[in-house]
Formats: structure tokens, sequence, C-alpha cells
């Protein structure tokens, strides 16, 4: 009886200090939580961050991605290779113009004429004075070769600066709506430019943060002079996030992926990617603040080296030898749905992850190759396809994770690693002989193979909550 009473105060006694143990344990982490989110909250007021947000992750991927020029370029050059249009050349302006327009329609915004034309006098110099400075200073060449200033672009600069100018007179008093109108459309201009064979893609992240730091700064000297004169409408717009929101979102985004596998053509050929351009457009809808659902729309493309060292076959004829063997980009288009998590870890930041599956496809290529004769007078036949690649379709699997940092509450900077894996069925044919007439290929073989790749990329998201 004796014993069976110790056991019972020893067991009452464990409870009471494992449960002792956890509440300050909890208290601990609460107390980290709250600390970490009031530093966070603190720093993220602050001017000069407030600023400096947006405009500086994008100087930063410029400056990584300013030599890998050439790898981004493929997704244009692989998928609309004969894209020329000139509407960037007036896109660009629409956002301001939309300003002065709902202005004169008697639409009220933030500044008065004066405040607003200050302001805008103030950006449009600062942003002139760093795109004209940089263009000749740095002298790079354009994509298409016809001139050497193409970092960074003027176009893009201009956009985001009118859109800026939108999001300070009418996103931040009337509704978020304008801000990403503004936005979107500075976003297509930046696009357009690549598209058009213009600019290289660091080039448009740079003229990016140049017309919104030249925006912010306008803005911010305006306000030094006139302060609270000629000031229409207060800022509605709040900081944060609803507590308790659901951050529902859309966003265009751009990533480098990092492919491990490779393409097998038979038993002894093989082609492999040294890395591809990545962009997607996504979106979720969140039921909670922690669960929703979404999907994505990627397209991927990646040049491709050929391993002459694995290839033991025979020439196309005992004519000729190889001289030169290219691979056309592989580009593949992807559609994924499925859930997706985010832990408020403050109130400006998002950790998050997804689980998704979907469709993948391989978008056709060739493999191509130059040949000379062996004897005298060792005459060349160029770019005769070598292996003719069909395409296929398969299923992908995805998943990531991602951090968001909020701006304001309708938009944020969400960087992300994301991790897919797929199995392609590739239809191909391998050149068997070359006559005057004409190549002769044989009967079609399947290449099968695994390819999983990581994507590391940024994109500027529109909040929904």
């Amino acid at each position: 009886m004796l014993q069976r009473k110790a056991l019972s105060i020893l067991f009452i006694m464990l409870i009471t200090s494992t449960v002792d143990a956890q509440r300050k344990d909890s208290l601990i982490f609460r107390n980290s939580r709250n600390e970490f989110e009031t530093t966070y909250n603190k720093i993220s007021e602050n001017k000069v961050y407030q600023m400096l947000r947006v405009p500086v992750p994008l100087f930063v991927i410029s400056a990584i991605t300013y030599g890998q020029g050439d790898k981004f370029r493929t997704l244009r050059n692989t998928h609309v290779p004969d894209f020329h249009y000139r509407y960037d050349d007036f896109l660009q302006y629409a956002p301001l113009a939309a300003v002065i327009g709902m202005k004169l329609g008697g639409v009220e915004s933030r500044s008065s004429w004066p405040r607003l034309l200050v302001s805008d006098l103030f950006a449009a110099g600062i942003m002139a004075t760093a795109v004209n400075s940089m263009k000749y200073t740095i002298k790079r060449e354009r994509p298409d070769g016809s001139k050497n200033n193409s970092f960074p672009s003027g176009h893009t600069a201009t956009a985001f600066m009118a859109a800026t100018i939108m999001h300070r007179e009418y996103g931040l008093t009337r509704s978020p709506l304008y801000s990403i109108g503004g936005y979107t459309v500075a976003t297509a201009t930046a696009f357009s430019r690549q598209l058009n064979n213009r600019h290289w893609l660091s080039d448009v992240l740079a003229g990016a943060g140049i017309g919104i730091l030249s925006a912010e700064l306008g803005y911010f000297l305006a306000d030094l002079i006139f302060k609270d004169k000629g000031l229409n409408l207060p800022d509605k717009l709040r900081e944060s996030a609803p507590k308790g929101g659901r951050p529902s979102f859309l966003e265009f985004s751009v990533g480098y992926s990092i492919i491990n596998g490779s393409v097998e053509i038979g038993k002894n050929i093989r082609l492999s990617s040294p890395g591809a351009t990545n962009v997607s457009v996504k979106g979720g809808y969140f039921f909670n603040p922690y669960f929703g659902i979404g999907g994505e729309v990627t397209a991927l493309a990646s040049p491709m080296a050929f391993d002459m060292s694995l290839y033991t076959g025979t020439t196309p004829s005992t004519k000729y030898n190889i001289t030169r063997v290219h691979a056309d980009p592989t580009g593949i288009f992807t559609f994924t749905a499925g859930p997706y998590f985010s832990l408020p870890v403050a109130g400006k930041l998002l950790l998050g992850t997804k689980f998704q599956a979907g469709y993948s496809h391989l978008v056709k290529n060739d493999v191509e190759m130059d040949l000379q004769e062996k004897q005298v007078p060792y005459t060349t036949v160029n770019n005769i396809a070598f292996m003719k690649g069909e395409g296929s379709s398969n299923y992908i699997l995805r998943t990531g994770i991602s951090a968001t940092g909020i701006v304001n509450r309708n938009l944020g900077i969400r960087m992300f690693v994301d991790y897919d894996y797929t199995f392609l069925k590739a239809p191909y044919q391998l050149l068997t002989s070359l006559t005057s007439d004409k190549p002769t290929y044989g009967e079609s073989h399947l290449s099968k193979h695994k390819m999983h790749y990581f994507t590391i990329g940024a994109t500027v998201t529109a909040l929904f909550w």
C-alpha cells in the first residue's frame, strides 16, 4: 500500500514537472517570436528600407544574371525567334498617362497638381540621369547587335517609374488594383523588351529597380519641399498583412533551373544541360491563413551539350568526318496544380511550401551536325539533322519552399526554390546515310529518361487577402 502511494506521488511530480517545462518552453518560444516580429516590423517601417526593399533585390538579381544572358535568351530564341512588335515603345508610358488622364477627369489623387508635377519631374530627372549615364559608360551590346547601349533598359525604367507613380497616387489612397494594374503593364513592357530581342534579362531587372527607386526618391524630395501642403488624400493602404488574413496570390516569376539528368539517345549518345531559363505564372486561393490550392504554368528552355566522347558509331557516310555537333535547346512546358501551405512568421513575413502534380510537354528538337569530306576538295555540308526528335507528354511532380516579404498589404517579394521531377518519353530518328539527293533516316525509336531539377527564383507577387 505504501509503495503504491509513493509511486503515485512520483508519477504526479513527474507529470507536473513535464507540464511546467513545456509551459516555460512555450513562453520562451512566444517571447522569441514576439522579439523577432518587433525587430522585423521596426526595420520595415524605416523610410530608407521602404525605398530600397524592392530595388535592391532587383539590382542583386541583375548582377547575378549579368553574365548569363545567353542562357536566358534561349527561351525567346527557342519559342518566338521572329517576335518583333513595337508596342512597348508606347506601353511604357501607359501608367503615367492613366494617372494624368484620371486626374484631368476629376478622380482625386494623393497629390495636388503642383506637388504631383514636382514629384514626377524629380523622378524623371533621376531616372534619365541614371539610365543614360550607365548606358554610355558600360556600353553593353544589345542582343540583336544593333547598338552598344543595352544596360540598363530605359523602356523598363520608364514603365516602372510610371507604375510607381500610379501606386503612390492611386494605389495607396484608393485601391490596390491601381497598383496591380500599373505594375502588370510595367512587367509586360520589360517582358516585351526581351521578346523583341532588344535587352538581356539583367538589363530589364536593373531598369525596373532604377524606375522604382527614382519614383520613390522623387516623392521623398517633393515631400521635403511641400511637407503637408497639397496632400489631397492620405495613404489608406496598411503596410502589414491583416491578422488572420488569407494570402491568396497571383504572380509572374523568373528563375534559373539546375538540371540533374541527361537525355540518352540510343546507347552511345548523350545530351546534357548546363542550366535552363524558367518563367512561370502562378496563382493560389487560400481558405485560411495556412492552407490553399492553386496552379502554375511554366516554360523552361535549356541549351544542350552533346557529349562527343560517348559517340562510337560511324559517320552518316564513309565519305565524311563530323566537324561540329549542335543540339537545339530543349523546351519543356508544364501545368501543375495542388495544395499550398503558408506560415506567418511575422506581420510582414510568410514562409511557404507546396506539393503539386501535373502535365509536362517536351518540345521537339533536333541535333544538327556539320560534315567535311575526308578527301580533296574537302567539301563541307552544314546543318544536317543528325537526330530528329519529336515532342512528347508525360507527368510531372513539383514541390518547393518560399519566403515572402510583404511590401504592403497587396504587394510582396517572394524568393523560392522549387524541385521538379518528370519522366519523359521522346520519339526520335537517327541519320543513317547521306547522299546527294537527301538524308535518309532510320526507324523511329523511343528515348526514355528521368529529369529532376532545382529552380531558384524571385518574383513580385500580388496579394489578395
